[in-house]
């Protein structure tokens, strides 16, 4: 076989391999509960290992089915929706995720498609059918993971099912002569693509006619008259009503704070208490972590003066989220960094390829010692940029 073929196969044995391992963590998501933040990294490893394999063929010298690679790399960020945990987490909704990847591959899968539309074949028919892998991964993920992997809350805590490897096969199915009086045991134990049923007493399965039911329908029935009766008898209708006086209007009222009295303060206190503990956000852990070594997380940090990010290069991305009293040192060349939600924070980097972002923050302080292609500050209440060395 040409030796660039062989090139093209290899890349395309890596998306094989990267979805095969996606099956197992999407049989995850159908079996077991949702898992911690620090038990979500082992499961996507190995989805993981495939994209950096990826990652690694377009390192060093560009060779002849460069454009190829790059695809390929570019397009198997889509699998990273798994980690997708909220609107905070610096990952995009599944179906948006997959379609903003797919996007980034589509200029390189284009330059193959132009090389090679009149010479060879082949190379067309590869890019349409990695097109396709994606177009069917979006719309899978678009109907049964809309907000998320919707992880199975009726399902095996997830330290029981770790053990399997992510790419192992399914469990067997439950027997056909197993009692019908479990059904809630298939979804637990069955693919990922088949929903929960309803439960027994749905609103969705018709009921059958109880014994009360025809004194229920006379009832309505006879209420239904009483207010026809009523209406019938014109304007008398409203002689019940009771008069509404001066000294009950509002604006005739001497306390006019619009608070309503308590008739019972001492029943009432204690919802009113239970409510304001029910009302006080719990402040989520500190977190500085590498997600898929692609994208640093700096998270919920409170009073530390000394966030160094010293592992970096030049693919990778740094999200600076709900930091309060706190300087993070980004060292080394990064792709951009976003600066989120956070307040009396300084931030120092070197140098950037594409952008810093700054939104919902206030009294933050931004320098670069390098360069700084752009820079883009919303919705940000005092904020002081110095860059030391050029702003191109």
């Amino acid at each position: 076989m040409d030796p660039l073929l062989m090139k093209v196969v290899k890349a395309s044995e890596l998306v094989s391999k990267a979805f095969q391992a996606q099956a197992g963590v999407v049989q995850a998501i159908a079996q077991c509960k949702k898992p911690t933040p620090n038990e979500l990294p082992a499961l996507v490893a190995p989805v993981a290992e495939h994209m950096q394999a990826a990652t690694a063929l377009i390192e060093g010298r560009r060779s002849a089915v460069f454009n190829h690679q790059k695809a390929v790399a570019e397009s198997l960020h889509a699998l990273s929706w798994m980690v997708y945990t909220g609107p905070n987490c610096g990952v995009s909704l599944p179906a948006q995720h997959v379609e903003e990847s797919w996007q980034s591959a589509e200029f390189f899968a284009n330059k193959v498609m132009m090389e090679f539309r009149n010479s060879d074949s082949r190379h067309v028919d590869w890019v349409k059918a990695l097109k396709q892998v994606f177009q069917h991964l979006k719309a899978y993920v678009k109907q049964h993971h809309p907000a998320g992997p919707a992880w199975n809350a009726n399902g095996i805590p997830f330290k029981d099912c770790k053990s399997d490897s992510p790419g192992a096969a399914a469990p067997s199915p439950a027997p056909a002569s197993a009692p019908k009086t479990q059904p809630a045991a298939a979804p637990s134990r069955g693919g990922p693509a088949a929903p929960p049923p309803p439960p027994p007493g749905s609103l969705f399965q018709p009921k059958a006619p109880s014994g009360p039911t025809p004194s229920a329908a006379s009832t309505s029935s006879s209420s239904m008259s009483a207010v026809f009766s009523e209406l019938n008898k014109g304007n008398t209708v409203t002689s019940g009503l009771k008069k509404v006086t001066d000294d009950m209007k509002s604006k005739n009222r001497a306390d006019r704070s619009g608070a309503v009295p308590s008739s019972t303060p001492s029943a009432t206190k204690p919802s009113t208490s239970a409510a304001g503990k029910a009302a006080v956000p719990t402040s989520a852990p500190p977190r500085t972590e590498l997600v898929l070594g692609r994208k640093w997380c700096v998270e919920n940090h409170t009073g530390n003066r000394s966030l160094i990010l010293d592992q970096t290069d030049a693919k990778q991305s740094v999200y600076i989220f709900n930091c309060s009293n706190c300087t993070v040192q980004v060292q080394g060349k990064v792709n951009a960094i976003t600066l989120d939600s956070c307040s009396r924070t300084g931030l120092v980097f070197r140098d950037l390829v594409s952008s810093c972002e700054v939104v919902n923050c206030s009294s933050v302080e931004v320098q670069s010692t390098g360069v700084m292609p752009t820079i883009a500050i919303d919705k940000t209440d005092g904020i002081v940029v110095c860059s030391l060395l050029t702003l191109v």
